[in-house]
């Protein structure tokens, strides 16, 4: 070991692990029971920051095996220990939770932790009671933040995760650096799923269907714009209630706040600013639309809530979200929405509902990690699922042949016959993406295969070029 250092203690929110514990456990409990925020103001009222955290370890258990651990502190750490080190966890964290990823790591002899008896173990608290533990014996640090400064400084050799070396003060240049997963723009981006805004292109269908052109500017923009914003903040609050589940899945336990990039507190304030700025957009837009936008909002704080975990119950949601940008397109551009336009989107977004459910358990099954995409649904489901989303498809087809034949079609379309075309394209790219579902070609969401799927751009050109034709020939 560096300089005869036989004994390492190391930290664990932000350090061994990429999160904040307390933070996060606490906002997700408050989430789930707003009750608990006054709760929260007494314990620290009548016993300080010690009693909060025991109050929320004890009503907040820790999925252990599935936090984000810093891969490259346990290997160091791992090795150190290889070679006759001793590892200690020194934290301010509950000594419950401390416990519990002590036993699941099994790598540290022994916990130091905020219980009633040791108080808040942070800054120079923390500092006494490793100086007590080493028994004058020289020890490593690893931490990661300012109030660790007391500490790295008595060390005899600090670990700094995450952050510059200056954070060890007079000790750092003996400093050891650490990466750490950080919050960049790039993962703030991610976060808010730019890809998803392909779905408001339905805003535009209103007036696209009634050769209304025209009315897209500057309205149809601005409520595709707010629309966009709206379904960025409301991704950002699904992701924070579905953390602990997206952290048992295998790609969404990379996204930014299951993997610790983006921390919960930071997301709620950017859903707050995303939701500002939607309002600023929709502010200039009709009150009819405004009011489309608001139902918007409560239904996706519902669904977010419970009707995600009720079976068949979701996917109808999923398709009257869908269904609500055409009216929201029509509210905003001043066109009537027709019961043929809802109709076949209805259909078409259930199918892909359908759909999304299917891809989850593919993929579940295929990496081997249980049968459930959620609760509701597990692989017995898949049969069903694969049929009802391919009813649902061709229905929407249906719906397109009907409003073909239908009277309104020959005063807006001089080749209405033309139309039928269109149904063939739609009909394949339908009965194509669930054949690709099935041969497990498409892995997750399915808007991803779609938006990055050249043949489903080709369908789409053909379609509109075919939709062209019968409306001038």
């Amino acid at each position: 070991m560096d300089d005869g250092v036989r004994i390492i203690y190391v930290d664990l929110d932000r350090t061994l692990v990429r999160i904040d514990l307390l933070r996060e456990r606490l906002l997700i409990a408050i989430f789930r029971n707003p009750l608990i925020f006054f709760q929260a103001i007494a314990w620290l009222l009548q016993g300080g920051r010690a009693r909060l955290k025991g109050e929320i370890a004890r009503r907040c258990a820790l999925d252990v095996a599935n936090l984000p651990f810093n891969e490259e502190l346990l290997a160091f750490l791992k090795k150190k220990r290889d070679s006759g080190a001793a590892l200690i966890l020194a934290t301010a964290a509950p000594i419950a939770w401390a416990r519990s990823i002590s036993e699941y790591l099994g790598i540290f002899d022994r916990v130091l932790a905020t219980d009633a008896t040791t108080g808040n173990l942070k800054g120079k608290r923390k500092l006494a009671m490793i100086l007590k533990d080493a028994g004058g014996k020289p020890f490593a640090y690893a931490g990661d933040c300012a109030a660790d400064r007391p500490v790295f400084e008595a060390s005899q050799l600090p670990i700094v995760v995450g952050t510059r070396a200056g954070l060890a003060g007079k000790q750092a240049e003996k400093a050891v650096l650490i990466p750490q997963t950080s919050s960049t723009v790039l993962g703030w981006w991610k976060a808010l799923r730019p890809h998803q805004w392909s779905k408001n292109a339905l805003i535009f269908a209103p007036a696209i269907a009634a050769h209304r052109i025209d009315k897209l500017w500057p309205h149809g923009l601005l409520a595709f714009w707010a629309f966009s914003l709206v379904a960025s903040a409301f991704y950002l609050l699904n992701d924070f209630a579905d953390i602990d589940v997206d952290r048992q899945h295998p790609d969404k336990r990379l996204r930014s706040q299951a993997i610790g990039a983006l921390c919960p507190s930071h997301a709620l304030v950017m859903i707050a600013c995303l939701l500002l700025a939607a309002a600023g957009a929709a502010i200039h837009l009709p009150l009819k639309f405004n009011l489309i936008l608001l139902c918007y909002g409560i239904i996706n704080v519902l669904y977010s809530v419970a009707i995600k975990n009720v079976v068949v119950m979701d996917l109808i949601t999923l398709a009257f979200l869908y269904s609500l940008r055409v009216f929201a397109g029509g509210a905003a551009c001043g066109v009537y929405v027709s019961t043929w336009l809802f109709a076949f989107i209805f259909f078409l977004a259930l199918s892909l509902a359908h759909l999304k459910r299917y891809t989850e358990l593919t993929q579940r099954l295929k990496m081997g990690i249980g049968s459930a995409a959620r609760p509701t649904y597990t692989v017995e489901d898949m049969s069903l699922l694969m049929k009802v989303g391919l009813t649902s498809g061709l229905i929407s087809v249906l719906v397109l042949a009907l409003y073909v034949t239908s009277p309104q079609t020959v005063s807006i379309y001089k080749s209405p016959a033309l139309l039928f075309v269109a149904c063939v394209f739609l009909f394949y790219w339908i009965e194509r993406i669930w054949f690709w579902a099935g041969r497990e070609r498409i892995s997750g969401d399915p808007i991803v295969f779609i938006v990055t799927d050249l043949i489903s751009y080709l369908v789409a050109l053909a379609s509109m070029a075919i939709v062209w034709l019968a409306s001038v020939y």
